[in-house]
């Protein structure tokens, strides 16, 4: 693979992730053009020094964030993406093409199981014990031992309310936007959060909840919100993501209210063709700044 890269003399070349792959992530270590990016399809910095730039964007990275990145930290204005909308089902399910009730307060964190991470369990047996009829939904083969695991880890924590856990069969992408639909509200993991899961959500109007940290991959949904200009389902602490799950699972004129927000605002994370315009100027700068022997240090340039 290197030598197929390096044949083809690039000027520039672009990981969309490192990380998720070992092959991708070994490749990264050969320098195979002047400049090499990467971006956040894994949310992490790769530590390689042949990786000259990282492109997120201002309003998902703090401000003393390029100190978490072995690359050069490029903010851009905006998300650096042209993400389409997903596919929106004809007709959504109901509850019981899933196995629930209209009396049960779906809790849904379809997520890859990794992403649960041991703080998160308190904060899941919290909502849980607080509303008798909630359900957290997650997505597993039943024979998937990170499930079985997972599932041991939650009896130990919450071990008057694992019946509450739900697994349901991995589907696919329209049974998992329908999934969305019919849940009260999605829980962003903490400490890794989430990326299609929530834009799949926004498009259906469910509610997302997150708590974000210092590092960008928890603050994905946080700044989404921003750009919607809807902070209240961004917590502050625990219990603040605690409060804020148990009112939408309860409240239902409110958990309307912040629905409709949603659908009338989150247009604007999708299809969003200046992201490609910029990604050129900055692959355009970069290339030209590499050619002088020197580094883009700030975006834009001033």
């Amino acid at each position: 693979m290197r030598e197929s890269v390096a044949n083809e003399e690039l000027d520039i070349l672009f990981y969309p992730d490192i990380g998720m792959d070992p092959l991708t992530y070994y490749l990264a270590f050969s320098r195979l053009a002047p400049v090499q990016a990467v971006t956040w399809g894994h949310p992490d910095t790769t530590g390689i020094p042949n990786m000259d730039y990282f492109i997120s964007a201002h309003n998902i990275e703090v401000p003393e964030a390029d100190e978490q990145y072995s690359e050069q930290l490029i903010k851009l204005g905006t998300f650096p993406m042209n993400y389409q909308i997903p596919i929106i089902p004809e007709n959504f399910a109901n509850r019981r093409n899933f196995g629930f009730s209209d009396d049960d307060h779906l809790y849904a964190c379809p997520q890859t199981l990794f992403k649960f991470h041991p703080d998160f369990d308190k904060i899941v047996g919290a909502i849980l014990e607080a509303d008798p009829k909630g359900k957290l939904v997650v997505i597993s083969e039943e024979d998937d031992k990170n499930y079985k695991t997972l599932l041991a880890r939650f009896a130990k924590t919450f071990p008057n309310h694992i019946d509450q856990v739900v697994r349901v069969d991995p589907m696919n992408r329209v049974q998992f936007v329908k999934l969305l639909a019919i849940s009260d509200v999605s829980l962003d993991p903490i400490n890794f959060g989430s990326g299609n899961t929530t834009f799949e959500a926004f498009i259906v109007g469910t509610p997302v909840v997150t708590w974000p940290t210092r590092f960008m991959r928890t603050r994905l949904t946080c700044g989404s919100y921003h750009k919607m200009d809807m902070d209240e389902m961004v917590a502050k602490d625990a219990d603040d993501y605690v409060r804020i799950a148990l009112r939408l699972a309860n409240d239902k004129p409110y958990r309307k209210e912040i629905s409709e927000r949603i659908l009338e605002k989150c247009d604007i994370l999708f299809e969003n063709e200046q992201s490609v315009v910029e990604v050129e100027d900055f692959f355009e700068a970069a290339f030209n700044a590499r050619v002088e022997n020197r580094t883009i240090k700030e975006w834009p340039i001033k």
